[in-house]
């Protein structure tokens, strides 16, 4: 999902079955980072992971610049004592804004999640031919963030390995159902640009001359499941018509499916609600007064205003208007929570 990624580069560059989950102080949420290597990538990626943590550590805000606040978190503190569930969190759209998925992560860990946050490769108008390979790619990021975890000395003693979930957000979110056993139909996707309301990227796509008839079969259809994922919710998941039947029918694990906006307010392209049909075990909410970009970061007073001053698009830090973000972004917090402990 590319949302107004000129819009989010300007402003960055202004400045699962869970037994017990223990509540713990929002400052009282650790942070650490490790590079990992993923199979398919020429390069390494960086993982972050945000836990219940001691009250060692440089407590500092992440991500805060002059449009978005930040969010604290102790960078390097001691992992509090226990076993936590795990969640392996992929938030789409951030190749122009990798902290948009720090709130989400942060209050997990406060509610006693252990959380890995891949973080893509940023990709620029350059990178639009690559950029459909991601597809297949990020699945691959969060299979290789939990095995890192696994292996981690200092994080992996910590991971309760029976309650292992994935949350994504927009093409994050169609990474958590390949994890979850989804599988796109190559032929379904190439047509993604034919007609409106199927693709996000399709715009952008045209503008970068990307033909999508060229994308590789054998990648597309490849199955990305993983055995050690035992919930998936997905936000707004980008893709949905082109996942086969056969796969949705075959997925055994529990399934949170949750969409933004008023039911008839969805774009065509992120509309998921015809999945709880098609998925078995799911279970589907609208959080009607939400929009997508609730999914993003707090804004700061006035930021919309600074937006609109540099010539950009403020509707970023505006939502559905009936509650504020940070309100909404605690409901979205509990649903999730919820969709874990299904």
């Amino acid at each position: 999902m590319r949302i107004n990624s000129c819009l989010l580069s300007v402003a960055l560059h202004l400045g699962l079955l869970v037994a017990s989950v223990q509540s713990y102080a929002a400052d009282a949420v650790g942070l650490q980072a490790r590079t990992v290597a993923v199979p398919g990538r020429d390069n390494p990626i960086s993982v972050k992971f945000w836990y219940p943590a001691e009250s060692d550590g440089d407590l500092r805000l992440v991500g805060e610049n002059r449009i978005f606040e930040g969010v604290a978190a102790r960078q390097e503190a001691s992992i509090a004592d226990g076993k936590f569930p795990v969640v392996l969190l992929s938030h789409g759209g951030l190749r122009a804004a990798p902290q948009m998925s720090n709130w989400i992560a942060a209050d997990l860990a406060s509610r006693g999640f252990l959380v890995a946050v891949p973080q893509p490769p940023h990709l620029e108008d350059k990178d639009a031919g690559v950029a459909v390979q991601e597809i297949w790619r990020r699945p691959s990021d969060l299979r290789a963030a939990l095995t890192a975890l696994e292996g981690d000395a200092a994080l992996g003693p910590h991971l309760d390995p029976i309650n292992v979930g994935v949350v994504g957000f927009f093409l994050g979110a169609t990474s958590a159902l390949a994890l979850a056993g989804a599988r796109l139909d190559p032929a379904s996707y190439r047509q993604s640009c034919d007609k409106p309301g199927l693709g996000m990227d399709c715009a952008w796509f045209e503008k970068n001359a990307v033909d999508l008839s060229l994308t590789d079969d054998h990648d597309l259809a490849r199955s990305n499941r993983d055995a050690r994922v035992k919930v998936a919710v997905a936000i707004d998941p980008e893709l949905s018509h082109a996942f086969t039947e056969a796969s949705l029918a075959e997925i055994t694990v529990p399934v949170g499916i949750l969409n933004l906006g008023e039911s008839d307010g969805i774009k065509p392209e992120l509309d998921a609600s015809g999945l709880a049909v098609r998925i078995p075990t799911s279970h589907y909410q609208a959080v009607a007064d939400a929009t997508p970009f609730s999914a993003f970061s707090l804004c700061k007073k006035g930021g919309a205003e600074i937006l609109e001053d540099l010539g950009e698009d403020g509707s970023i830090c505006r939502d559905g208007g009936k509650r504020s973000r940070a309100a909404l972004h605690a409901h979205l917090t509990g649903l999730i929570e919820a969709a874990l402990k299904q």
